[in-house]
């Protein structure tokens, strides 16, 4: 990684924070761990480690102890890492040639098919049987 580009990313962090009313110097691990959930959507898991990478380094560099280590950063980067990687081991929805051009769209059901039932969506009402009479007890 190249300087400029960890100045970019350590430029955005700082951006980032200022938004949200938090300190990028010396950055607390709650911090860095919610920086990483909002980049997830955004950015591909490499890409945030070598952002939170940028960020350790600006910390080194003025005297502060790494915050990348912190048990609640890295629990967060596994997590993300982990739902990464599911996301990429879903099975497909459709085949490639279910959209190509050449493929016609069913034909319609014939006249003689059964008519499928539907469940209605609001139940029918329940007839409530009288409520017993009571017996007039005989002394």
């Amino acid at each position: 990684m190249t300087r400029r580009i960890g100045d970019k990313m350590w430029t955005e962090f700082v951006a980032w924070c200022r938004a949200r009313g938090l300190r990028p110097l010396p950055a607390h691990p709650w911090t860095l761990a919610a920086y990483a959930r909002w980049c997830e959507p955004r950015y591909r898991y490499r890409t945030i480690v070598k952002r939170l990478r940028s960020i350790a380094r600006a910390h080194v560099l003025h005297s502060r102890s790494p915050r990348d280590r912190h048990p609640t950063v890295t629990r967060t980067l596994r997590r993300i890492e982990a739902r990464a990687r599911a996301k990429n081991q879903g099975a497909a929805l459709f085949r490639a040639d279910d959209f190509t051009k050449d493929h016609a769209p069913p034909a319609t059901a014939p006249a003689d098919a059964k008519t499928r039932r539907v469940l209605r969506s609001v139940p029918p009402l329940v007839r409530r049987r009288p409520a017993p009479r009571m017996r007039s007890q005989k002394l």
